[in-house]
């Protein structure tokens, strides 16, 4: 009959064999992502976008485009139901909301630190180190799909799902902090689009307002 002991260091060692197996299985995942994400250098698709609140009620519906260039420089073009476009050129973030006439302009890096949209468009992205990775059984053999989860104290979203078939990013789902659930799905696929130089670069219509939060951080930063 074994002591009490014996029992106690058997369950214990299960325990660690456990925890090790699951740390193993998440690197993997964590790894094979990484490898998905790095064959991204550069994307074009058509979107659809629906965001929903923590009652699972419909707040919004669009659609359009997204063209995207590593590193960080993308283009998100709404042409249904409003006009919006938000561009990123490298050091900035444009967001061009047609129906008010109306830019706001923000440094890059600042817009995009602890958001899912760092993970596409950054030039390198440790996911080993940074996230929580797990593979996720999909219905159909030729998908994958991983749940991803920040490991930064200041994430802005709770829970990320990214979908590929195949080398293709067919979808993403983002929950925020609030219970705000974002799902993008992407169809007509293009990963090796042509851009032509100083494509997403983005220029100030004439007699629209712009609020450049730039300014407001570069005098933050000034102050003592």
């Amino acid at each position: 009959m074994k002591t009490l002991f014996e029992q106690a260091v058997r369950i214990l060692t299960l325990g660690i064999s456990l925890l090790v197996a699951s740390l193993n299985v998440q690197a993997d995942a964590a790894h094979k992502l990484q490898e998905k994400l790095q064959n991204i250098n550069t994307y074009k698709a058509a979107f659809t976008q629906e965001i929903r609140d923590e009652f699972n009620t419909v707040l919004d519906r669009s659609s359009g485009s997204f063209e995207l260039q590593r590193p960080k420089q993308f283009r998100w073009v709404v042409s249904d139901p409003y006009e919006q476009e938000i561009v990123a050129d490298g050091e900035s973030l444009w967001q061009f909301d047609r129906d008010i006439e109306q830019i706001n302009v923000s440094g890059l890096d600042e817009s995009l630190e602890t958001t899912p949209a760092a993970i596409l468009t950054k030039e390198q992205v440790d996911i080993v180190d940074n996230y929580n990775v797990a593979e996720i059984a999909s219905e159909t053999e030729d998908s994958l799909l991983f749940q991803l989860s920040s490991k930064a104290d200041d994430a802005l979203f709770e829970r990320l799902l990214i979908e590929f078939k195949g080398d293709d990013l067919v979808a993403l789902q983002v929950n925020d902090n609030l219970g705000q659930s974002t799902l993008i799905e992407f169809s007509e696929v293009n990963l090796e689009p042509e851009f032509e130089e100083g494509h997403f670069s983005f220029e100030i219509p004439e007699g629209v307002d712009v609020i450049d939060n730039r300014e407001k951080v570069a005098d933050n930063a000034d102050k003592p």
